[in-house]
């Protein structure tokens, strides 16, 4: 009978321990993870758009033509992929941006939909 008290207690109150350690999980280090990985996000996008790398070759004409017009064409070329890839950029950050504001309000909403 006692082994049963015992284990009753040790699980009661590890289910009370989680329960009133969790706001403190969620807004300390899971915030912090939260917001690495949306970070780390951001950052996957600016690569796969390749951003770095048109940025870096954006005066160096395409296929090595050295005449002007190779250059006006490449700058043309080269100025729309930089406009369209940035307006999807931009878009991505704010999605991540949305996912991590909603990492912080959902458990307040959650409570106060608790309540209503």
């Amino acid at each position: 009978m006692a082994v049963y008290k015992i284990f009753i207690k040790d699980v009661f109150l590890d289910v009370v321990w989680e329960i009133l350690y969790f706001p403190l999980w969620w807004y300390s280090r899971g915030l912090k993870n939260a917001g690495l990985f949306c970070l780390q996000r951001i950052k996957d996008g600016w690569r796969f758009l390749a951003l770095s790398i048109i940025l870096h070759s954006f005066f160096k004409s395409m296929f090595a033509q050295r005449g002007w017009d190779a250059y006006v064409l490449t700058l043309m070329v080269r100025c729309w992929q930089i406009f369209w890839r940035f307006i999807i950029m931009f878009i991505f950050v704010v999605f991540w941006v949305c996912i991590f504001l909603a990492w912080i309000a959902l458990p307040i909403f959650v409570i106060w939909q608790l309540f209503l």
